[in-house]
């Protein structure tokens, strides 16, 4: 979808009868389509092909012929048994750069392993930090090693891209959930293997910052971050608590995250005095960065998302409704190129087949064998 939204002329190619898994997963829209196909799948078109058949596995290998890269996340082998593996594509179009995603990565001994996000955020020791600190491990609500591992694809394919003008060669780009998730957790990672401390659950708050974390207010939760000894001063003053600052308990921050639980405590007595937007505004105010904890649907709705053209229409009379969520870059001020539709399944496989050189009684023959929908 990136490398769509970058002006990429990007074909799907799924399978005939369900498609991608993700079209039937929850929620649905009132269109009936899944809302996490739909977040994911703008600018693309889709066909549908039989890569059991080998006439279907043979379509696939005409399209990366022609095509500059060609993007996998099978398991590692399956796309092998059926002549689509790199060596093979490459061998017919040296240019091609080939990136290869998988759950665990393409090396070791749990490289033939599948894996979805969750199980990545449990495998890695990200589940292990995530949550209070008296509660069970928790999975982040969002797929950071899912995201994470498409991004990273997309940085390793436009490298290769330009090392492929200078050589005229293309080359193999593999990156993993597992090999992702390693970067998500890099300081914690060497937090440990310098100081041997395996990092905790530590809620909303951080191990190295305070006070730095949620606080309940008379009506709602707000995120306070002080992050520095003038911002901690200049908190104990908007308080109404001055003291505090000078107390050699909270004097620099090393001090403060020692005595976290005795600050958290008189913070909290202070913010419980009056509502959450009071507090934000007084806090803004004196430029101590703060936030109150917006749902979804506030987040959706802030003046900053219109500002800035996060949330985009496809342009579709059908999807009067649709936005989606725009690419978090923009170019001398202006996003991306405009979004086309998510595709229905097998919506182009006529017109992709028709660029192959296919006619109209090859592509009928096509249909009726199973081969394409």
């Amino acid at each position: 979808m990136v490398l769509g939204d970058l002006g990429a002329d990007v074909v799907k190619v799924e399978k005939p009868g369900s498609g991608d898994d993700t079209r039937a997963w929850a929620p649905l829209t009132p269109s009936g389509e899944s809302a996490m196909f739909l977040a994911a799948n703008r600018n693309k078109r889709s066909i549908a092909v039989d890569l059991d058949h080998p006439d279907g596995a043979a379509i696939v290998a005409e399209l990366a012929a022609r095509a500059d890269v060609f993007v996998e996340s099978f398991r590692p082998g399956s796309l092998e048994r059926r002549g689509l593996d790199a060596d093979a594509l490459r061998r017919a179009n040296p240019r091609l750069v080939y990136c290869s995603i998988s759950a665990f990565g393409h090396e070791g001994p749990r490289k033939n392993e599948a894996g979805y996000d969750p199980v990545i955020q449990a495998a890695s020791g990200m589940m292990s930090i995530t949550g209070e600190p008296d509660g069970p491990p928790v999975r982040l609500g969002i797929s950071p090693a899912d995201l994470g591992a498409g991004v990273w694809a997309v940085v390793g394919i436009l490298n290769a891209l330009i090392q492929r003008e200078r050589t005229g060669e293309g080359c193999l780009v593999t990156t993993s959930l597992f090999e992702t998730a390693t970067w998500w957790l890099s300081y914690h990672l060497v937090g440990f293997l310098a100081a041997g401390a395996a990092p905790r659950r530590w809620g909303s708050a951080s191990p190295s910052i305070a006070p730095y974390e949620v606080f309940p207010t008379a009506d709602g939760d707000l995120f306070v971050a002080a992050a520095n000894d003038r911002l901690f001063r200049l908190l104990a003053d908007t308080l109404g608590i001055p003291g505090v600052a000078d107390d050699p308990r909270f004097a620099t921050n090393p001090s403060r995250v020692e005595n976290v639980v005795e600050l958290r405590g008189v913070i909290r007595r202070q913010l419980a005095l009056r509502p959450a937007r009071e507090w934000e505004a007084l806090l803004r105010s004196k430029a101590i960065p703060c936030s109150p904890v917006a749902s979804v649907a506030d987040f959706s709705a802030d003046p900053q998302m219109n500002a800035l053209e996060l949330l985009a229409p496809v342009g579709d009379p059908d999807l009067e409704r649709l936005r989606l969520v725009a690419p978090p870059v923009a170019y001398d001020g202006r996003r991306a190129v405009e979004a086309t539709r998510p595709p229905g399944l097998g919506e182009h496989t006529s017109a992709v087949l028709a660029e192959l050189g296919k006619s109209e009684t090859d592509v009928a023959d096509l249909r009726s064998r199973g081969v394409v929908a």
